[in-house]
């Protein structure tokens, strides 16, 4: 028991050593403070620390993309490898997710110059297309989730279909729902980037008014898409290939 506790502190420390590791934890600190002075600020509590609140979460959203400097061009990079990828169905989808990704994080380096007075630009304009790219880019990845869906679900369902002979109409509904759930449950990379990508979406959509949500659900979301994310960085092994 305590090999194993000692081995999760280990960890953790570990996560929060790496730049991607604090990143994602900044961005749960960062859309917790949305969620919470939110709900703060519908009630009518406490101003001045709704104030304070929304401060914390401009400066954590402003050291995040400090820690995000230089990422577009590893996503250009990555690019450039995933196009040749065997497959050719994955090869355009992960490929354009970086590139789109890549220009999504061109435009919010672009966006932290202009927040530290580096530059002097349109900034609704980049803020604008910085978010359509980074919701293209999230779109393309549900599109790759459930591209991969489909093919552990076609796996999944040869092989109940080896172990039994017959199905009557009600018996065949219950296989594909019993099929879809050991997909989810047998692959957890893949559950685990569709949460995270499906959550993710809210918060650009909501920017760029596509959708009429709060700001304390958008705050949700990002808590949800940003435990998916450190998840996956405690344990790599959680991660899809190629995301």
């Amino acid at each position: 028991m305590a090999s194993s506790s000692q081995g999760m502190v280990a960890a953790a420390f570990k996560l929060a050593d790496k730049t991607a590791g604090r990143d994602k934890i900044c961005r749960l600190v960062q859309y917790g403070t949305k969620f919470l002075h939110w709900a703060l600020e519908s009630k009518g509590l406490s101003p001045e620390l709704v104030t304070k609140l929304k401060g914390l979460e401009s400066s954590i959203s402003t050291a995040r993309k400090l820690f995000r400097l230089g990422k577009s061009v590893d996503n250009f990079r990555g690019a450039l490898q995933t196009i040749h990828l065997g497959d050719a169905i994955l090869r355009v989808i992960v490929t354009l997710v970086k590139i789109n990704r890549g220009i999504f994080l061109l435009f919010d380096h672009v966006l932290w110059a202009q927040r530290m007075k580096l530059v002097v630009i349109d900034s609704n304009f980049w803020v604008t297309y910085s978010n359509r790219f980074w919701l293209l880019s999230i779109v393309l990845c549900i599109i790759r989730d459930f591209y991969e869906i489909l093919k552990l679900l076609k796996a999944e369902r040869k092989r109940v279909e080896s172990v039994a002979i017959t199905y009557s109409s009600d018996k065949q509904k219950a296989s594909i729902l019993e099929s879809l759930r050991n997909v989810f449950t047998n692959n957890p990379t893949v559950t685990i980037d569709l949460v995270k990508n499906s959550t993710d979406l809210f918060i650009p959509a909501a920017r760029l008014d596509l959708v009429g949500v709060p700001g304390g659900v958008v705050g949700i979301m990002g808590v949800v898409s940003s435990l998916a994310g450190l998840l996956v960085s405690y344990n790599e092994n959680l991660k899809l290939k190629f995301s």
